[in-house]
């Protein structure tokens, strides 16, 4: 009982089969990018699934989208409120501490440095100039 189809039957199941393919695809890489932890936007889902930007507003995938960004939104919130992630302010403050760290040491090389210098040149001083000739020519 094999009908024999018209051709715009048989056009209208490729796409709906080629269709079924693009969605799963983009359903797979919803999870795996939220697998990684990489931030799901729609530009993002819709570049890495290889599709258009069309299809993942589309009903069916648009809410996946939304849910996973809703996770992605709610797992950033509760590491923020249990202190598992560092805030903006967080960093920023220890990017000041670590400049201010910085800072001193530098200053403190530049201290021994010199003081390197001063008692390398008292010993110079105070070295007989001959002992210095012998040094140099050997």
């Amino acid at each position: 009982m094999n009908a024999k189809r018209t051709p715009a039957e048989v056009l209208a199941e490729s796409r709906r089969r080629d269709s079924r393919l693009k969605r799963a695809k983009v359903l797979e890489t919803i999870e795996e990018m939220t697998g990684r932890g990489d931030p799901v936007t729609f530009a993002a889902v819709a570049k890495a699934a290889r599709v258009s930007n069309w299809l993942v507003y589309a009903g069916g995938v648009r809410e996946h989208i939304e849910a996973a960004r809703s996770q992605q939104a709610a797992r950033d919130l509760r590491n923020r409120t249990t202190g598992t992630s560092a805030s903006t302010t967080g960093l920023k403050t220890d990017l000041a501490l670590a400049r201010q760290e910085i800072t001193s040491l530098r200053t403190d090389r530049d201290k021994l440095t010199d003081a390197l210098r001063r008692q390398l040149g008292q010993q110079l001083d105070q070295a007989p100039s001959q002992d210095l000739i012998t040094r140099s020519t050997n």
